[in-house]
């Protein structure tokens, strides 16, 4: 049933990124919040909710949505998927907002089994200013699984961090650069949820910086563990201020965010940090970014600090901020993995019942018409290992072999734990081969297979892949068609 659902939304997906005109419909939307469970059964009394959603017409919306645990005592915990939204105007700024998630994962020792998140609700909507809007009403969660079957209240903010024109689609708000980052952290006299020392954390993620004025952006991104905690996650957004200081950028930022999971004791999974650091020029378009950073858990002793080197692909530098108009290539995928568990896969010893459901989207970032970097996110939606997920960062490269199919190859490492699957220390590595038909010039159905192995740790499978993908580029500011 599950995947049922997921199919017809992956449908869904496919029929927005063949519809959407950006000369006639609204702009690409975030909305931010807390879900707060009126009667708990777990130690995830709340959730923090992170949604991004794509026009289908001027009234719907379809994207994706992460929530994370914010109250209570289930750091660690993360749902992700797709979510539909319908917003019907009441008065001149007064609406009224529907919303449908269908997604999985887990953590916190507090779900087992599938994993599978369902949410419901309806919001009251009252537009502040043009682009921003404030959000209260109710929402129905039930994560299978696990004792949250359960009525919610629920606050939150839209914002709309793009704003297209007619004529030229410029934006208020536009993609500055994209980050592959690496982080080590070392806590000092920290303890885990166990008990134990708190180890050293090596973390791989990535970032998406957006212009807010000719000085600040505003950024958001996710890491995983892939080495001292396997299973740890954090995704984290923030502001950073840069000031330059001939071909070096310095910068400062402050971030908020939540994380948990491998054992790491985060509470309810809230965390604050900051950073300072300096940004050199390799190329025109990558800078090479190196920062200090400390971060701390709101409700625990856990506090870190430790060094970020980010690896980022400038699209517009601040100088010629909304005057170039340099295009950039990209691609998204949406779908479905499935997994064939070998003999080692989980920690117990034993796969009976085990077969995982993986939902998982792609980015694509094309460095030559052919060349692209890719970056992978998955979370399990059914099959027994409820909160398992993975983060992948790789290189592709894409072949056309006629006018209906092309064939893409793959390599990647990442980091991955949870649901008991035994993936070492968390860092995994993995080849992968997709072959696309082309339904158009930007959209195409997918099919893959591929292999995904631990560097320590029993996971060694194979992975077959169906999904969809879209094609779109965008320039200085401007969100392409």
């Amino acid at each position: 049933m599950v995947a049922k659902i997921i199919i017809v939304s992956l449908t869904l997906a496919f029929s927005i990124s063949s519809a959407i005109s950006a000369e006639s419909l609204p702009p690409l939307e975030i909305e931010t919040g807390f879900d707060v469970l009126h009667s708990p059964n777990t130690t995830i009394e709340g959730l923090h909710r992170f949604y991004v959603g794509l026009p289908t017409s001027h009234n719907f919306r379809f994207g994706q949505a992460i929530y994370s645990s914010a109250y209570g005592d289930g750091g660690g915990a993360f749902f992700w998927g797709f979510e539909v939204t319908h917003r019907t105007l009441i008065t001149s700024r007064l609406s009224a907002s529907l919303s449908g998630f269908i997604g999985g994962g887990g953590g916190a020792s507090q779900v087992n089994g599938d994993g599978t998140m369902g949410r419901l609700s309806i919001l009251g909507d009252y537009e502040l200013t043009p682009g921003w809007g404030l959000q209260a009403g109710m929402a129905r969660i039930k994560v299978n699984g696990s004792a949250i079957n359960d009525w919610a209240t629920t606050l939150g903010v839209r914002f709309t961090p793009f704003k297209l024109s007619s004529t030229n689609r410029s934006a208020d708000w536009g993609l500055r650069s994209a980050s592959l980052r690496f982080s080590r952290y070392t806590f000092p006299n920290t303890l885990t949820r166990s008990a134990k020392r708190q180890n050293d954390l090596s973390l791989m993620g990535a970032e998406a910086r957006f212009f807010a004025s000719e000085a600040y952006e505003v950024f958001i991104g996710a890491d995983g563990a892939a080495s001292g905690s396997d299973g740890y996650m954090q995704v984290q957004g923030g502001i950073r201020g840069r000031w330059p200081v001939g071909p070096v950028s310095l910068f400062g930022e402050s971030s908020l965010g939540f994380g948990g999971g491998g054992d790491v004791d985060t509470g309810g999974g809230f965390l604050v940090g900051a950073a300072i650091g300096a940004a050199f020029e390799l190329t025109p378009y990558f800078d090479l970014e190196i920062a200090y950073r400390g971060q701390k858990a709101i409700d625990t002793q856990l506090a870190g600090h430790g060094i970020n080197i980010n690896l980022s692909r400038v699209f517009n530098r601040y100088d010629d901020h909304g005057k170039s108009n340099k295009s950039q290539r990209w691609q998204i995928g949406l779908g479905l993995s499935s997994q064939v568990p070998n003999d080692n896969y989980m920690k117990a010893g034993n796969n009976k019942g085990i077969h995982p459901l993986m939902q998982e989207t792609s980015i694509d970032l094309f460095l030559t018409e052919n060349v692209y970097l890719t970056g992978n996110a998955q979370t399990t939606v059914n099959g027994g290992v409820a909160g398992f997920a993975i983060g992948l960062l790789g290189l592709g490269y894409e072949f056309e072999l006629n006018d209906s199919w092309q064939l893409a190859l793959e390599g990647h490492i990442g980091a991955a734990g949870g649901g008991g699957v035994d993936v070492g220390s968390g860092f995994i590595g993995g080849l992968r081969a997709e072959i696309d038909y082309l339904l158009s010039s930007k959209n195409a159905v997918s099919f893959g297979f591929g292999i995904l192995k631990s560097n320590v740790g029993g996971m060694r499978i194979p992975i077959f892949q169906i999904g969809l993908k879209h094609k779109f580029s965008t320039g200085a500011l401007l969100l392409a068609k």
